[in-house]
């Protein structure tokens, strides 16, 4: 937010000119700004830039000539500087604000980060307990087989028997009479 162009710029005097200052600033502008000062050839558009030019100085030295006018004028811009003040300070209490959300935002998402990576570390170890366990009774399994053939042959047969009970096709037993 900027105060922008004053009065004073416009005639360019300071803000502590006497009123024999403005006169003097303000006969000076009028004469370089007047619109009939301009060449004939120029175009309405600078014409009206001229009118505005001129209507602004004229402005300036109504407010600045007339000691009432010029005291509400000063106080409103010493209020407006304030408030830029104000508005600075907000400015930057909000600003700080938003880094420090900003920062906590990333403080958080890498917190969820390594949350993350250790869920997903503790699933990769878990899956190597289950197969490496898998591994272990899978060659308790073998032994036990290598060491009695005929276990296989009743686990084959087991499973042989469940696949035929989930067709809906039971072998018929030998019945003895």
């Amino acid at each position: 937010m900027t105060i922008g162009l004053t009065l004073y710029d416009v005639l360019g005097i300071s803000n502590t000119a006497t009123t024999e200052d403005v006169r003097k600033a303000y006969k000076l502008k009028a004469l370089e700004t007047h619109p009939d000062k301009l060449e004939p050839t120029a175009d309405e558009r600078e014409r009206k830039a001229a009118e505005g030019k001129f209507r602004n100085v004229c402005d300036a030295f109504e407010v600045l000539s007339d000691p009432k006018k010029r005291k509400a004028y000063d106080d409103r811009i010493q209020m407006a500087r304030m408030n830029k003040k104000a508005w600075d300070e907000e400015k930057e209490r909000r600003s700080k604000e938003r880094e420090e959300w900003a920062r906590q935002a990333k403080e958080r998402s890498e917190a969820r980060m390594k949350e993350r990576a250790q869920l997903y570390d503790d699933i990769r170890k878990a899956k190597e307990e289950k197969a490496l366990y898998a591994a272990v009774v899978d060659r308790l399994y073998q032994e036990l087989r290598d060491r009695n053939p005929e276990w296989e042959i009743r686990r084959k047969q087991a499973l042989q028997r469940k696949a035929m009970s989930e067709k809906g096709q039971m072998p018929r037993r030998a019945q003895s009479y």
